[in-house]
């Protein structure tokens, strides 16, 4: 029996935050591939290094997944990443501000682990709450 996408995806984004950036080999498939709105198309590794940024300025950084709808594929993952900017982060220097960051992403899955990623978060609402762009 196939594991349900809201399974896959809550092991997948729960062991980024437990591992604090590094995807949990366990629940990626071989040739998983991350595209993210903004960025270079990334490797697991590559994906894990990413996280691990996000983590070094947001040390207490999760995800909270608000909804999964299932697709013939995989699902679309709506969640919302929620922490404390106490890190420098892409050289913006510790503001000590909390921040919630709405996020959606489609999981393709084969067997229980994720073959891509493909995702967009709300960066400007980050700069935003982060005080670097004006509200």
């Amino acid at each position: 029996m196939p594991i349900p996408v809201q399974e896959v995806a809550e092991r997948f984004f729960k062991g980024q935050d437990r591992l604090k950036g590094p995807l949990v080999p366990e629940f990626v498939a071989p040739g998983y591939r991350a595209e993210i709105v903004g960025f270079p198309a990334m490797d697991a590794a590559a994906h894990g290094g990413f996280g691990q940024a996000f983590y070094a300025g947001f040390p207490d950084i999760y995800h909270t997944i608000d909804e999964v709808r299932p697709t013939d594929t995989g699902g679309v993952v709506l969640f919302t990443l929620r922490g404390t900017h106490t890190g420098s982060f892409m050289g913006i220097p510790p503001t000590q501000r909390a921040i919630a960051v709405s996020a959606f992403a489609l999981l393709t899955v084969d067997d229980g682990r994720v073959t891509r990623l493909q995702a967009i978060f709300d960066q400007m609402g980050l700069m935003r709450q982060l005080g670097v762009v004006p509200a």
